[in-house]
């Protein structure tokens, strides 16, 4: 689900602000007093507002980045001095092939209450242009280049990293995005943080499968017949692939299973707001093949009523299905052939 609500959204603003800057090197690393956002909030809160979903943490014990966080909740005086040691501590896991950039602190206040955001600007190489009024030969304006190497820009791969942390009495709230790698953000951020994910993917997967069958039962007049002939085996054999849920277009897994949809079908409006409700909105991540168990038994129904059970693993010299032809062949011995009776005195269907 969403970090913020519309309304905290709305009235989010920042209190106190910084960056400073950091890279794979000691010689990229600068310390730098804060400043006052002024005429730039507008797009420094654009940036915040573009993470507010991803994958939801918890703070493990003794997590620095939490103890420095509640020193500026306490003493905002302390905002420049704790933002520093947040800043050395990112900048020291932060290296290898990670790319030199600004690393920006917010202190930031809603209706909802305080929150911080941590996020991680790559710097973009960018070519900025003007003209000069002095005419050229075609008697028109000539244009003008300038090279810039230390940006911060609206597209939204520069941002790289981001935390958006709420601090709590009873309990802390965590939001996570990576862009490179929505489903497993980065070790070394993880690390930084001190945090883990408040589910496993092997929960998240189970969580989807059975999101998904309910989901199916309830519209099971509006969706393909084709898919709710075999619906088990498609999501056991969806689970199993190997693929990947991506918390920003979730409903990429849905079709996986039923193939397109409308984008007004109230199979995916039930999907996502069942998704939100079981706080998995924004989740992105792996698709774990040991969440669900292989099915052991296969069922077969008929128009006419016939209900059969079998196991899975037999062979099929023994029994043979075509869906296409409508046709079920058994060769086995038959240790039973017999009514039901119903002594209860109620109808069965």
């Amino acid at each position: 689900m969403a970090f913020l609500t519309e309304q905290e959204l709305e009235s989010l603003r920042i209190d106190q602000s910084v960056f400073h800057i950091v890279g794979p090197g000691e010689e990229h690393f600068q310390l730098l007093t804060a400043f006052d956002a002024g005429r730039h909030a507008s797009f420094f809160l654009g940036r915040v507002r573009s993470v507010n979903s991803g994958n939801r943490y918890e703070f493990l014990a003794d997590a620095a980045v939490r103890a420095q966080l509640a020193r500026i909740s306490r003493d905002r005086a302390t905002f420049q001095e704790e933002s520093e040691k947040l800043a050395t501590a990112f900048n020291e896991a932060h290296g290898g092939s990670t790319a030199v950039g600004a690393f920006l602190i917010f202190s930031l206040s809603c209706s909802g209450g305080r929150l911080f955001a941590l996020l991680k600007f790559e710097d973009e190489k960018v070519l900025s242009y003007d003209y000069d009024v002095s005419r050229g030969r075609s008697g028109k304006p000539k244009p003008t280049f300038g090279e810039i190497e230390r940006t911060f820009v609206q597209n939204r791969n520069a941002l790289q990293k981001a935390a958006l942390i709420k601090l709590g009495k009873e309990r802390d709230e965590i939001c996570v995005v990576d862009r490179q790698n929505p489903q497993r953000p980065a070790a070394y951020f993880e690390q930084f943080l001190l945090v883990r994910r408040q589910r496993t993917e092997e929960e998240l997967t189970r969580t989807i499968v059975e999101i998904t069958r309910n989901i199916a039962h309830k519209h099971k007049d509006i969706l393909p017949q084709d898919a709710m002939k075999n619906l088990a085996q498609r999501l056991y054999d969806a689970s199993q692939s190997g693929g990947s849920v991506d918390g920003e277009s979730a409903e990429n897994w849905l079709k996986s299973i039923f193939g397109p949809l409308p984008d007004d079908s109230p199979v995916l409006t039930d999907f996502k707001a069942k998704l939100k409700r079981e706080g998995m909105a924004g989740e992105s991540f792996v698709l774990q093949k040991n969440a669900i168990q292989a099915p052991k038994n296969r069922r077969v129904e008929t128009a006419s009523g016939v209900k059969l059970t079998f196991p899975v693993g037999l062979m099929s010299s023994v029994i043979s299905v075509n869906r296409d032809k409508g046709e079920i062949i058994i060769r086995d011995k038959i240790t039973l052939d017999d009514f039901e009776l119903n002594t209860s005195g109620r109808t069965r269907t």
